[in-house]
């Protein structure tokens, strides 16, 4: 048997499932290092507020940076039990390109789909609206690797 023929550990580079924590573990600190400027930023600005519609833009603003700072935070947990990377609902391999894109990702494609798709359901049942059918969209109907975005079916 030679070198070629033995399976590469999975601490090394070349292995696909291997994920370099440093690298995410330093954007991951960068952006929460960015959102904190953010947020010290915005709280100035809402005191210089002089208006009501400008103090609610920079309080939603706020909102939104605190929710960003949370899902950094997590990941970061994530990191230090060792479970970064690994899809929060389902279990599955969360895929490299997306972790790349988004470093805060708790979710695979696939569960981020199926979350975003439970949501006018879950609207619609506590606003009293719901129908006796689930909404669907088309992945539901044609799956996710179908066809490309760029050539949908003839009859959408």
């Amino acid at each position: 048997m030679t070198d070629l023929d033995q399976a590469a550990p999975l601490s090394s580079p070349r292995d696909p499932h291997t994920v370099d924590l440093q690298w995410y573990r330093h954007e991951l600190e960068q952006e929460r290092g960015s959102r904190l400027d953010q947020l010290t930023d915005l709280a100035y600005d809402r005191h210089a507020a002089s208006d009501e519609a400008s103090s609610e833009v920079t309080a939603a603003l706020m909102r939104a940076a605190r929710a960003a700072l949370a899902e950094i935070d997590a990941a970061l947990f994530r990191i230090a039990i060792d479970r970064f990377g690994v899809c929060q609902r389902c279990g599955r391999t969360i895929a490299a390109d997306r972790l790349e894109a988004i470093p805060m990702a708790s979710l695979c494609v696939r569960c981020e789909l199926s979350k975003e798709s439970d949501k006018p359901l879950q609207q619609a049942r506590r606003t009293g609206t719901s129908s006796s059918r689930p909404l669907r969209d088309i992945v539901d109907v044609w799956g996710e690797d179908s066809f490309p975005a760029s050539d949908p079916p003839a009859n959408w």
